[in-house]
């Protein structure tokens, strides 16, 4: 698999990356069929796959339940592994909880270094809200993560936006952004543009519109082409989909 830059600090990342919700939260998603969550032994076996196939990036969030803490103990001591995660999202009882406070960062980060079991976190979001603009435009979310990537506790900063403005002042503030991109939806295209431009990192979210999406090959294929593109984060547990999904953007690549 095909490694690429995620901007000036981040590390080396695979062209496709495994997404984890699906590894720890059932409730409140928005994926077209119910499903179980894997078992310890699923999940490890799941894992080994994508390590054989080269990816080497997982994304994970407290928000996805158990994901964090299943995570750091099946690969957390794995120094294949690239983790990134999230700050300023909870979902307890059914409901997103959201805290953007320097406190409540600082206190997410520690308790993300203990569930994945890692010293440095290799890359830390903001997991944003509706208002994204305005957490951003505010400066103390930002600014609380760049001081603990100053403290050598985080590598590489960035956010996860869910509109075009966002997106934009993100790439200014942050190492990398991570944006939705996929057929259905390309309103934020010209963030990838302006990441390019700037040297910043960008991962894909949601390409696959949540598994609305039905030509998986066509739309793997062009975003992993789309220049700027760092890796695409695409969520399974299913061991099929998953070699499918490499084989899609190995396909992709080798005919560039």
């Amino acid at each position: 698999m095909e490694l690429r830059s995620l901007g000036p600090r981040g590390p080396s990342v695979s062209a496709l990356a495994l997404g984890s919700t699906k590894f720890g939260r059932r409730e409140g998603v928005k994926y077209p069929n119910d499903f179980a969550l894997p078992s310890d032994g699923q999940l490890a076996d799941l894992l080994a796959l994508a390590k054989a196939e080269g990816v080497n990036l997982v994304d994970t969030a407290p928000a996805y339940g158990s994901s964090e803490t299943r995570i750091g103990v099946l690969i957390g001591a794995d120094e294949h592994w690239r983790i990134a995660t999230k700050v300023g999202e909870t979902f307890v009882d059914g409901c997103s909880h959201f805290d953007f406070s320097p406190s409540a960062i600082r206190t997410s980060v520690e308790r993300s270094r203990r569930h994945l079991r890692r010293d440095v976190l290799d890359i830390v979001l903001l997991h944003l809200s509706d208002n994204d603009s305005e957490i951003l435009r505010d400066g103390a979310a930002v600014e609380t993560l760049l001081e603990l990537r100053e403290k050598g506790v985080i590598t590489a900063v960035g956010a996860s936006t869910k509109n075009l403005a966002a997106g934009l002042v993100a790439v200014e503030q942050c190492d990398l952004v991570m944006i939705t991109l996929n057929p259905a939806d390309q309103t934020q295209q010209p963030v990838l543009t302006t990441a390019h431009d700037a040297g910043k990192g960008i991962l894909i979210k949601k390409p696959l519109d949540s598994g609305h999406h039905d030509n998986i090959p066509d739309a793997l294929a062009g975003l992993v082409q789309e220049a700027g593109v760092s890796s695409v984060v695409v969520g399974t547990i299913n061991p099929a989909h998953l070699a499918d999904n490499c084989t899609a953007v190995r396909r992709a690549l080798s005919s560039e």
